[in-house]
């Protein structure tokens, strides 16, 4: 359960971090490497048994 927390967390956190435009162009790619990574963990979680593959 937490594995399918933390990847729920960085998705939308790095979906949040994304729309920013104010500190540069660096941190949106940044945001975008989190969804990506988030939305990775939560296909993992989903196609594995209960997190353990």
């Amino acid at each position: 359960m937490k594995n399918l927390q933390a990847g729920g967390f960085l998705f939308v956190g790095g979906a949040i971090i994304m729309t920013t435009t104010r500190f540069g162009q660096v941190v949106p790619y940044i945001g975008a490497g989190c969804a990506v990574l988030g939305v990775g963990m939560l296909i993992y979680y989903l196609f594995s048994d209960d997190g353990k593959y």
